[in-house]
């Protein structure tokens, strides 16, 4: 069957300048009554079920969830630095990707930031972390409403020693933005980042950056054992006098930063669910 490449619709300029006029209002009325027909919310998405029922309703699943993966809670993969001189470790593709300024007279990358498992193996104590499994944080904004109603819930559902496993905040200040970080997967025995020891703590550098500048924690606190380990930090809520999240939908970023690893997290901030 052929068609003819001739596909103008019949009918007068005028009139279909009329009806081209009419088509955003008639989408404007439709739409409306279509997501409401549907039992769908136009602004609210279908898995943002903390905006659609109240905790009481939620599943194991779904309090699990925004404890875990949520706009309030995500797993991180660490990045581990250089801690000599040289580029002990460094992504197996040669000198592909790296500068031609940092390559060495023996034909050696030493970019920084570049990560490998090393190749000898009596080295392999003060060693980079191999690639797989990977090195990952569970890291999570403490100060948000639905991750609080979410541990409750838990605990409701009989799920006590999981939620106690997520490392919820000992305590929630009123004038403090709180962040846990939680050794989500070691990647490689022996790494505890987060771990007292009777030497001290560890030294760990966080920062929490948003439009109106960059802020450190006041307060840092540890709790759990060994790998199940995580680290608490207490934020400011203003600099210089201003708070430091909008009145709107706002943006955060966490940097924590710890003895050859780094980990940073973006968070999109609703007001409506902070505390």
């Amino acid at each position: 069957m052929r068609v003819s490449g001739n596909t103008a619709i019949s009918g007068s300029p005028r009139a279909h300048a009329r009806r081209a006029a009419l088509l955003p209002a008639v989408f404007r009325t439709i739409l409306p009554m279509v997501t409401l027909l549907l039992g769908l919310s136009p602004f609210a998405p279908a898995d943002d079920f903390w905006k659609q029922k109240p905790p009481a309703q939620w599943s194991h699943a779904e309090a699990l969830k925004l404890v875990r993966h949520s706009p309030w809670a995500k797993v991180e993969i660490v990045v581990f630095l250089r801690r000599e001189n040289q580029a002990s470790y460094s992504i197996p593709t040669g000198t592909k990707h790296c500068d031609p300024d940092a390559i060495d007279p023996n034909g050696n990358c030493l970019q920084k930031g570049r990560i490998e498992a090393p190749l000898d193996s009596s080295r392999q104590l003060d060693g980079a972390p191999r690639l797989s499994p990977s090195t990952a944080f569970l890291v999570r904004w403490e100060s948000a409403v639905p991750v609080n109603q979410a541990f409750a819930r838990l605990e409701e559902l009989g799920e006590r020693a999981l939620a106690a496993f997520q490392a919820q905040a000992p305590r929630l200040p009123a004038d403090r933005y709180v962040i846990t970080a939680k050794l989500e997967q070691p990647g490689f025995v022996g790494f505890e980042p987060f771990a007292v020891t009777p030497a001290g703590s560890p030294d760990l550098r966080a920062t929490l950056k948003t439009r109106r500048g960059t802020v450190a924690p006041l307060e840092i606190e540890f709790t759990g054992t060994g790998t199940s380990s995580s680290v608490h930090f207490f934020f400011p809520r203003t600099l210089d006098g201003a708070a430091l999240l909008g009145p709107g939908l706002d943006a955060a970023e966490f940097t924590l930063r710890g003895v050859g690893f780094a980990v940073h997290t973006k968070f999109t901030l609703d007001p409506e669910f902070l505390y």
